[in-house]
């Protein structure tokens, strides 16, 4: 038995050894060692950085499970990442540390998924070349610093669609229940995962065409993704009363009526891959679609020319752009096009290969400069992006946080608050807030005299506040306003002056009056306003 054992252990070693001999899997290790410093050193850079809507969101339903912290949940929000959020706080971990676990990791994993699925469509070469451009994504290195659950969700996304491909080179089993699981999984963090299954479906229906109704290989992947979502849908059900409750936030039934189209989804395309990738993404869509064009016979005809990773890549990159130019409509940000940026890389990958082999003919030492002055000047162009991105909004939202820190240090734990910005207000204060961001007047005192809140934020830096009581003015003259009539102040910049800066220590309504009480010392935009009840009521 023993014998045995030190000869397991002893090919483990030779097997590792022999691994470890390949250069392309020393380069691999190689970009994860890169990807995890530079993640780890914008982490660092980011420190303390306040929270934004999104992030509040998620950290407030951590807080509110892991200490009691009142929050009603989102039900737009999969579970899975304030779970595991809520751990951690349990475990004393602080917001730095936490954000190591819940992004910095993930994050460098989808590097590692990025080239498995590469190398398995492409090859070694493509999924080296993939993996080391996503390293240095500005889109992926910017949101690593902050808490949102994209990294997890995109790392379940390339690994379903990894073994996807598995099950379609090899009709194993196992690989259609990986991939039902791993997509399932992809949406526990994120609603739009969705589009992962969306696409296996799409390009299981090129592939094979209606032949699929009777392949048992997609109903197995069909099963296990049904079988995965089952817990996730008793959750909504015993939390919101419906086990699809999430579904009418991405239904838009009328919510996008007359919104223009989301054609700022191809911006992507480029402002991912820069200047310097961006060409060689062009070169290499444009080789795919000229032999998907000129094979579209045989493609037809030969069942086998059908599997095709430029063919899949296309298929998810038109599904994915699709469903954001014509469903979601309007202004489309990077994060949600996530799944874009793998396969702009692998075409980016095949377009380098070409122009390699091209410039290789004539000479090989200009054609190795070539792809290395590439590698440094998307480097340098995405790493510079990044740290202005990172230093331009580093501070974004500050005085919230310095606002809600106030109040949850001049409060009591039954206190109420009424803050626009309601989820940092949360986050940061640990109690009870409301919003009245859609309430008139009228409902709003109405809101008041009910709730009896002890404090009201109210920020410029918010753009969701009610006309009545925060506007924006913009005059002939050139000066600008932020006109706040429901507490009688205002602050007007002049063109090459001092702005004019006119609030009112205290404001007397019929049924309460507001007394400022937050800045204490300069006016950074977040007003605090204290609410005292008439009639012998105070709070």
């Amino acid at each position: 038995m023993a014998e045995s054992n030190e000869r397991d252990i002893e090919e483990r070693k030779q097997r590792v050894k022999k691994w470890l001999k390949d250069p392309y899997n020393l380069a691999l290790i190689g970009i994860l060692i890169v990807a995890f410093v530079i993640r780890l050193y914008y982490l660092f850079v980011t420190s303390g950085q306040p929270l934004w809507w999104d992030e509040a969101e998620y950290m407030s339903t951590a807080k509110h499970w892991a200490f009691g912290v009142p929050y009603d949940l989102n039900p737009q929000r999969p579970p899975l990442f304030q779970l595991i959020g809520t751990l951690l706080l349990l475990c004393g971990f602080s917001e730095t540390l936490s954000k190591f676990v819940l992004v910095l990791i993930p994050s460098t994993f989808l590097i590692f998924a990025i080239y498995l699925l590469g190398n398995e469509m492409f090859g070694k070469k493509v999924g080296l070349i993939s993996a080391f451009a996503s390293s240095a994504l500005w889109t992926y290195l910017f949101w690593t610093a902050r808490f949102q659950p994209d990294f997890f969700s995109m790392s379940f996304q390339v690994l379903s669609l990894l073994f996807f491909w598995k099950l379609l080179k090899t009709d194993k089993t196992s690989y259609a229940v990986f991939a039902g699981i791993f997509a399932a999984l992809g949406f526990y963090f994120k609603i739009s995962a969705l589009l992962v299954p969306l696409s296996m479906m799409v390009y299981a229906l090129i592939k094979d065409n209606f032949k699929v109704f009777k392949d048992k290989k997609y109903w197995i992947l069909l099963g296990s993704f049904i079988a995965a979502m089952v817990p996730f849908m008793i959750w909504q059900y015993l939390v919101f009363g419906n086990p699809v409750a999430f579904a009418p936030s991405y239904a838009g039934s009328g919510l996008r009526e007359g919104w223009q189209l989301g054609w700022m989804t191809f911006n992507f395309f480029y402002n991912f891959p820069m200047w310097s990738f961006f060409i060689l993404l062009l070169i290499g869509l444009c080789i795919a679609l000229f032999k998907i064009v000129f094979s579209f016979d045989l493609i037809i005809k030969e069942k086998e020319r059908r599997l095709d990773g430029e063919l899949f890549s296309i298929t998810v990159l038109l599904l994915v752009s699709s469903f954001y130019i014509f469903y979601i409509k309007g202004t489309i940000e990077d994060r949600w096009v996530f799944l874009i940026g793998p396969f702009i890389f692998y075409f980016s990958a095949l377009g380098l290969l070409f122009v390699y082999e091209r410039v290789k003919k004539y000479t090989r030492i200009i054609a190795v400069i070539l792809v290395i002055a590439l590698f440094i000047w998307f480097f340098y162009s995405q790493l510079t992006f990044t740290s202005l991105l990172v230093d331009n909004k580093k501070t974004s939202y500050q005085p919230i946080k310095d606002a809600a820190l106030w109040i949850r240090d001049n409060s009591d734990s039954l206190d109420i608050i009424f803050s626009v910005s309601w989820t940092q207000t949360i986050y940061y204060s640990e109690k009870q807030t409301y919003t009245y961001s859609h309430l008139s007047e009228k409902n709003f005192t109405m809101f008041l005299l009910e709730h009896r809140p002890k404090y009201i934020m109210a920020s410029i830096l918010e753009p969701n506040h009610p006309d009545w009581l925060i506007r924006y003015e913009r005059y002939q003259s050139g000066a600008g306003g932020i006109i706040m009539p429901y507490f009688n102040s205002s602050i007007i910049f002049m063109p090459q002056k001092q702005p004019y800066i006119d609030i009112k220590p205290i404001i007397d309504k019929a049924n309460f009056s507001f007394t400022l009480v937050y800045p204490t010392k300069n006016i950074e935009g977040v007003f605090v306003y204290k609410i005292d009840y008439k009639g012998g009521f105070k709070i």
